[in-house]
């Protein structure tokens, strides 16, 4: 089997369900920024795996990888119900959102990102996770999409701030 198929050379690529589509599609726009973000997620997951206090995070991250990984199929294939988003993981979200602000003061003052490591790497997955909702809600304009998922991408780049303020 062979990696390259040509098709990228003129301009095509195949979506996750195999669909020929343009490169300049926004449902490709919205895939790879998903990607991107997921990658973004795993750096920050190898980043504190070491860490105990960070155990609880490390798991939920996990959960918004494999969440994102539905969300692109779902872009892909939307006929295939397997790909929707279960109405509770906005619920989950948000819960967790809730939880982590319990920890914190209130903010009066702007964020600058770059006082750890960690929290600079937070804050970019947080830009990745809007520029994502942006071309998702782009894609929603030419097919019908879950609303579920839509919600779900506006609080991630919410979760991701809080959590950037957890150090």
């Amino acid at each position: 089997m062979s990696i390259y198929t040509r098709k990228g050379d003129k301009g095509k690529t195949s979506n996750l369900s195999g669909q020929e589509v343009s490169k300049t599609s926004a449902s490709i726009h919205f895939i790879g920024a998903a990607d991107e973000l997921n990658c973004h997620l795993g750096l920050i997951k190898a980043i504190i795996s070491n860490e105990d206090s960070w155990k609880t995070e490390h798991d939920f991250l996990e959960k918004i990888q494999k969440n994102l990984v539905i969300i692109m199929s779902h872009v892909s294939n939307i006929k295939n119900s397997n790909f929707f988003l279960p109405e509770d993981e906005v619920t989950i979200l948000e819960k967790e959102i809730d939880r982590l602000l319990a920890n914190l003061s209130k903010q009066t003052i702007l964020i600058v990102p770059g006082k750890s490591i960690i929290e600079a790497q937070i804050q970019i997955a947080r830009t990745i996770a809007r520029r994502a909702e942006r071309l998702f809600f782009a894609v929603g304009e030419e097919q019908s999409l879950c609303p579920e998922a839509g919600a779900y991408l506006n609080r991630l780049s919410d979760y991701l701030f809080v959590l950037s303020q957890q150090e």
